[in-house]
């Protein structure tokens, strides 16, 4: 039995990766979603990172740590803490030593997080619910809104503009899923962060929030 150790990005929750873990457990295997401390404005990755190892203490047999968005950069910094057999990067950012999340993300993509969220005055900043609600059809609105309430929180910015720490891409098996609807980050910039790993995507069809909205699709994936 393969434990998959699922890591949240920027404004996100477990509750945005839970949709996944009966899928997973359907097939066979444990799943667990880490609460990254991403409220605490002065969390850095290496806080994130840490998170992640903590929760991983005791697990037995394989183990497959998958990051969403931004929580690539904190799972790239896990193997040089602990065992891990396999990274699974969902839709995220492969990170580069000395450059950012923000910087990676490129001036267009940070650019439109800094226009759809607000700074909270306490290091953090908060999506606008009712501005990214008023972009999608008025029969989904109020079913998107709910979505973000259950599932995004405030972001501490500094661990978004921070360099990222590691010395070089961790050397072990990874795996990149491509959002091929995926507006935030579009699927030309997938192609470049997969290959920056040195591996060919697997694509599925789905927008950003590709564990909330196609978990069952998702699921085998990472098995794969």
């Amino acid at each position: 039995m393969t434990t998959f150790v699922l890591v949240h990005g920027g404004f996100g929750s477990p509750a945005e990766l839970a949709p996944v873990i009966p899928e997973l457990e359907a097939l066979g295997h444990r799943a667990i979603a880490i609460d990254l401390p991403c409220t605490d404005p002065v969390a850095m990755l290496e806080d994130y990172a840490r998170t992640v190892v903590e929760a991983m203490a005791g697990i037995e047999g394989p183990v497959v740590v998958v990051g969403h968005s931004a929580g690539g950069a904190t799972i790239s910094l896990v193997p040089d803490r602990a065992h891990v057999d396999r990274l699974v990067y969902v839709t995220a950012f492969v990170p580069e030593p000395g450059r950012s999340i923000a910087d990676i993300a490129g001036a267009e993509t940070r650019e439109m997080i800094l226009a759809v969220s607000h700074d909270d005055g306490d290091g953090c900043r908060s999506f606008d619910r009712e501005l990214l609600a008023s972009i999608v059809p008025p029969e989904e609105r109020e079913a998107y809104l709910a979505f973000l309430e259950a599932t995004q929180r405030p972001q501490g910015w500094a661990a978004m503009e921070q360099p990222w720490p590691g010395r070089s891409l961790p050397d072990v098996p990874c795996t990149y899923v491509l959002c091929t609807e995926d507006s935030l980050l579009p699927p030309e910039r997938q192609r470049e962060m997969a290959a920056r790993l040195g591996v060919e995507p697997v694509e599925l069809a789905a927008d950003h929030a590709a564990f909330t909205l196609r978990p069952r699709d998702l699921a085998p994936l990472l098995l794969g």
